[in-house]
């Protein structure tokens, strides 16, 4: 099953980029069991300040109910830059 869990910073500082990128590298280095497929950064097209981070899983389990332990550990990690909202979703139908 695919989750993808997204973590969306609205911060008042455009230079909470530069952070927001190393923090990432920092949570996520490589490959390997416990991590996930793949974690990316998107910037709002519009508004400089807003970013979301996306954790992409491969979950084992049939119904994952909470977030990561990495996730979460983002989400705490950037609180302090500005609003931070966090959710996990499930995904349902794939269209290719």
């Amino acid at each position: 099953m695919k989750c993808i869990e997204t973590i969306t910073l609205r911060s008042l500082r455009k230079d909470n980029r530069q952070l927001v990128d190393e923090l990432v590298r920092q949570f996520f280095t490589g490959k390997g069991p416990g991590l996930p497929a793949s974690i990316k950064v998107y910037y709002h097209a519009c508004v400089e300040t807003d970013l979301s981070i996306h954790i992409h899983w491969e979950a084992e389990v049939q119904h994952p109910s909470e977030e990561s332990a990495l996730g979460q550990s983002l989400f705490y990690a950037l609180k302090g830059l500005g609003r931070v909202s966090h959710s996990l979703w499930v995904e349902a139908v794939a269209l290719e």
